[in-house]
C-alpha cells in the first residue's frame, strides 16, 4: 500500500531550504555564525528556524550561548543529511541521463580495496554496461560511513566493521585479506628463505598509529612469537609514504595483503617471507539497505567474481 502524505502534517510543507538551513545552524551552532556562513541577515536565518518547527510541531535546538538539538532536531538531522543527499544524487543521474549515459555510481572504498578488486570490478560492469560511469574514492572507513549515512556513495568496500552494522548497513564479507610484512626489493631479508620474527625485530619499523586494526593485528603477531612490538620508527597509514620510506631504509612494514601483493607485483617492494602469516580482516561490501541504484547488484556481482578469480 502506497504512504498517504495526507496523513502526515508536516510532509507537503516541509521545504529543501527549511533542511539546508536547519544543517547549516546545527554545524554552526548559533544564528550569528550560520547567517554569515549563508550570506542572510540574522533575522532571515531567525525566520527560517522559526518556520521549520512550526513545520515540524517541535522545538529542534535548545537555545543557549550555543545551539544544542534537542531530541526532535537529532531526529531530523539524520534524515535531512541523507535527503539531501538523495536530491544531490538524483540530480547526478538526471545529469547523466541527459549526456547520454545509462547510469553512474559513486562507490567509496578503502586503499586495498581500490587497488585490486575494484578496478578490475569496474572493467568488467563497463564490458557489459559501456556508458557508465562509476565514480571511486578513498577514505578512511569512519569517514566512508558517515558519508554512505549521507547517500554520497552507494557502496562502500572495504573492512567489514562492527560500526558497519551499527549503522545499520547491510553487508557481505567478499574474502578474507591477511598482514604481509614488506620492504624494499634489495633488503637482507627479502632474499632469506626462512627468515623469523627474531631476524624481522633487529630491524626498525614503520607501523600503523595505536589502536588502528593493523597495529592491534602486530601486537598480536608479535605476541604470539613471545616478544614485544618494536618500537616504530614512522607511523603512518600512508601506502605512499610508507612506500618511500622503506624503498630508503632498512625499514620493514606491515600492509594488508591486497595492498602488498599489488606492489610487489610491480617489483616496487618485497616481501618478508615470516609465518605464521596474521590475518587482517574480513574485505566486503557495505551498503544502504533499500538502495534504488540498479547498478548496484550488478557491479556486487562483479566484485563477487573478480575476489573469486583472485583466490
Amino acid at each position: 500500500m502506497e504512504p498517504d502524505l495526507k496523513t502526515i502534517p508536516w510532509a507537503r510543507r516541509l521545504k529543501l531550504r527549511h533542511l539546508e538551513t536547519f544543517l547549516v545552524l546545527e554545524s554552526a551552532g548559533s544564528i550569528t555564525a550560520a547567517a554569515e556562513r549563508m550570506h542572510m541577515t540574522q533575522p532571515a536565518v531567525s525566520h527560517w528556524l522559526s518556520d521549520i518547527e512550526d513545520v515540524i510541531g517541535s522545538p529542534l535546538f535548545a537555545r543557549g550561548r550555543k545551539l544544542k538539538l534537542t531530541a526532535a532536531g537529532d531526529i531530523l538531522r539524520r534524515h535531512a543529511e541523507r535527503m539531501l543527499g538523495d536530491v544531490r544524487r538524483v540530480d547526478e543521474e538526471l545529469k547523466a541521463v541527459r549526456s547520454g549515459l545509462v547510469g553512474r555510481m559513486q562507490v567509496g572504498c578503502i586503499h586495498s580495496a581500490a587497488l585490486s578488486m575494484v578496478p578490475r570490478a569496474i572493467a568488467a560492469l563497463q564490458e557489459k554496461h559501456p556508458n557508465t560511469v562509476i565514480h571511486v574514492q578513498e577514505g578512511t572507513m569512519v569517514d566512508l560511513l558517515a558519508r554512505l549515512g549521507k547517500r554520497e556513495f552507494d557502496l562502500v568496500v572495504g573492512t567489514i566493521d562492527p560500526r558497519a552494522r551499527q549503522y545499520g548497513f547491510a553487508t557481505e564479507i567478499l574474502m578474507e585479506d591477511v598482514v604481509r610484512i614488506v620492504c624494499r626489493a634489495d633488503h637482507p631479508l627479502a632474499g632469506k628463505r626462512k627468515p623469523t620474527w627474531q631476524d624481522a625485530v633487529t630491524y626498525p619499523w614503520v607501523l600503523p598509529p595505536a589502536n588502528s586494526l593493523s597495529r592491534v593485528r602486530m601486537e598480536e603477531a608479535f605476541s604470539e612469537q613471545g616478544m614485544a612490538l618494536p618500537q616504530p620508527r614512522v607511523e603512518t597509514v600512508s601506502v605512499a609514504a610508507i612506500q618511500a620510506h622503506l624503498r630508503a631504509t632498512d625499514c620493514l612494514a606491515p600492509l594488508s595483503g591486497q595492498v602488498a601483493d599489488f606492489y610487489t607485483s610491480l617489483g616496487l617492494l618485497s616481501r618478508v617471507a615470516l609465518t605464521p602469516v596474521t590475518r587482517f580482516a574480513d574485505l566486503g561490501t557495505i551498503w544502504p539497505e533499500g538502495s534504488s541504484n540498479p547498478l548496484l547488484s550488478e557491479f556486487t556481482a562483479s566484485l563477487k567474481k573478480q575476489t573469486k578469480s583472485a583466490k
